[in-house]
């Protein structure tokens, strides 16, 4: 099935439907995590399907309590939450000085695999058979942290690619220095350094829609396997 940009109402359609805060809640207590301080939302900057133009180019910044609301008002493109722990997430909800390294306690670390990464050329790159590849790769990979002595690491579809998080508590504490060590350990993985390294801060909520190519973030069993058509919205299916 197709990979496009999916319109307003599809976005309506899938957080009415499909999407459900509870489920984000149950992903972050599965796995000892925090619910994060603070998300964001790209209402439509890179595809221009939008609701109200004044947001477009801008990320819009709030607290995990206000999701659902958010959502609503701006059947967004894209959401993330913010993998930092802040001392004051108030002040920088305020401030938006994120790299304020004084007011950061921790940040979970996440390794994307993407298919802009693999040196593939041509339009039709992101397709079925080179996702499986990359899922391949993110197992290969996942074992291999857990032979660096990690213990809990998850892999979510990301609708380009997988996110593979480390839920460790001791990842988390992990600093700059030591986080660009582990990206040289796996040069030879498609991963985006910067987003490993923590210079990028946003990573793909759970469960929601990856509005570019209509698909659902969904976290996987990596005893099942990965299976595309599971991660294909309803208002896809059903046409």
């Amino acid at each position: 099935m197709e990979f496009r940009i999916s319109t307003l109402s599809e976005r309506k359609e899938f957080y009415d439907r499909e999407f459900s805060v509870a489920k984000v809640k149950a992903w972050f207590r599965k796995n000892n995590l925090q619910l994060p301080q603070l998300c964001a939302v790209d209402a439509g900057s890179e595809s221009g399907i939008i609701l109200d133009k004044k947001n477009k180019n801008t990320m819009l910044y709030f607290k995990f309590s206000e999701l659902q609301k958010k959502i609503r008002k701006y059947l967004p493109e894209d959401i993330y939450y913010d993998r930092n722990r802040y001392k004051n997430p108030d002040k920088i909800l305020k401030t938006l000085e994120f790299n304020n390294l004084n007011n950061r306690v921790s940040e979970e670390l996440v390794f994307d695999i993407d298919i802009d990464n693999l040196g593939l050329k041509g339009k039709n790159k992101l397709n079925d058979p080179n996702l499986k590849k990359l899922y391949e790769i993110a197992l290969k990979m996942r074992k291999e942290l857990l032979n660096m002595g990690f213990k809990k690491i998850g892999i979510v579809y990301s609708g380009r690619g997988f996110h593979v998080h480390v839920f460790d508590k001791k990842a988390s504490l992990l600093s700059v220095k030591q986080r660009d060590e582990l990206n040289k350990k796996l040069i030879n993985y498609p991963i985006d350094p910067w987003v490993s390294r923590g210079y990028i801060r946003l990573i793909r909520m759970p469960y929601s829609l990856h509005g570019l190519v209509s698909r659902a973030v969904t976290p996987l069993n990596v005893n099942k396997g990965f299976e595309i058509k599971k991660m294909i919205p309803r208002f896809l299916k059903e046409k």
